[in-house]
């Protein structure tokens, strides 16, 4: 028994459902969620990761460390945002968005924070020196 051919119809619609995908620029919006969802959980295992001061016997938490996160957060923000351009509307994906937004402002305000520990001199120029210097 030999195949039956497609009705030629059937091979115009088809052709033009592929030729559609096919002239979608870039990653797809489901693409792109993954993309900023890697991004994030690669920081969460190097760049926000504090160093381990072995002579302290404790972690670090420095301005740099939380820079490098904010950065990447902001990378995989950049991308969810992209990924919200194309249309996904899911529920996870809304509370991931939503959520990476949230650890943005609180890297922001740990950033700030952090920085005016590192350098207290900078922030609060003309204070006494007493006012400046680390209490330990």
């Amino acid at each position: 028994m030999t195949p039956r051919p497609l009705a030629p119809g059937l091979c115009l619609v088809l052709g033009l459902g592929l030729g559609a995908a096919a002239c979608e620029s870039g990653p797809s919006k489901h693409e792109l969620y993954m993309q900023g969802m890697q991004v994030e959980g690669e920081a969460s295992r190097s760049d926000c990761q504090p160093a381990f001061d072995a002579g302290m016997d404790t972690h670090v938490l420095d301005g740099d460390v939380v820079q490098a996160c904010l950065r990447k957060t902001e990378e995989a923000i950049a991308l969810y945002e992209q990924a919200k351009a194309k249309g996904l509307e899911d529920l996870d994906f809304v509370q991931t968005y939503e959520k990476a937004l949230e650890r943005k402002k609180h890297l922001e305000s740990m950033l700030r924070v952090v920085r005016e520990l590192e350098r207290p001199d900078e922030v609060y120029p003309g204070a006494p020196p007493e006012a400046t210097q680390v209490r330990e």
